[in-house]
């Protein structure tokens, strides 16, 4: 893990060290997500968020894809209004 020094300009801005930003091809109007975790902020790429809010999600998923379980759903769904039609019509 590398740690960098940052000065925080008059307007609360700070410049993200180069090594970070070619790594992970951050070029100007690139869009970061800033996550603040306690006292600390954490900076990552928008594909890392998304990528971790896919590892979260897939605890859930019970081994199906994101596809299944929305199919899953909208079954469910047809299942209760088709019972809702029979009992009120």
């Amino acid at each position: 893990m590398a740690q960098f020094t940052c000065k925080v300009d008059n307007q609360g801005r700070i410049t993200l060290p180069i090594e970070w930003r070619r790594a992970h091809a951050i070029e100007a109007g690139s869009d970061v997500s800033v996550l603040l975790a306690g006292d600390c902020l954490e900076v990552q790429t928008v594909t890392q968020s998304i990528d971790e809010a896919c590892r979260m999600a897939a605890k859930y998923r019970k081994g199906k894809s994101a596809l299944e379980l929305l199919q899953e759903d909208r079954q469910q769904e047809n299942r209760r209004e088709a019972s809702l039609e029979k009992s009120h019509g």
